[in-house]
């Protein structure tokens, strides 16, 4: 005799229910704007990246000309990370 015992990671739907969808891991966009400069986005432009050897420098706010370095990280994702987390910490406090 056999049993099977559900865990938590066993997505079985419930009987009589379409099986529900995972949802996927949302990961920060960004995109190339210069030779090493990238913006990142969060529902248009909040903040750049820019790469000067050997570091990420972080940016917060847009333009880029008007924007707040907050951060140097030796990532690029982690640095995408920060600028993301800086932008949106910083509309929910206004």
């Amino acid at each position: 005799m056999t049993a099977k015992t559900h865990t938590a990671h066993d997505h079985q739907p419930v009987e009589g229910q379409a099986p529900a969808k995972a949802p996927t891991p949302v990961e920060p966009l960004y995109e190339r704007v210069d030779l090493d400069r990238y913006a990142v986005l969060h529902e248009g432009p909040v903040g750049y990246v820019e790469h000067v050897h050997p570091v990420f420098v972080c940016y917060v706010g847009h333009p880029y000309h008007q924007a707040d370095e907050v951060a140097q990280v030796h990532d690029f994702h982690d640095a995408v990370k920060t600028v993301l987390h800086r932008a949106v910490a910083t509309r929910r406090a206004l």
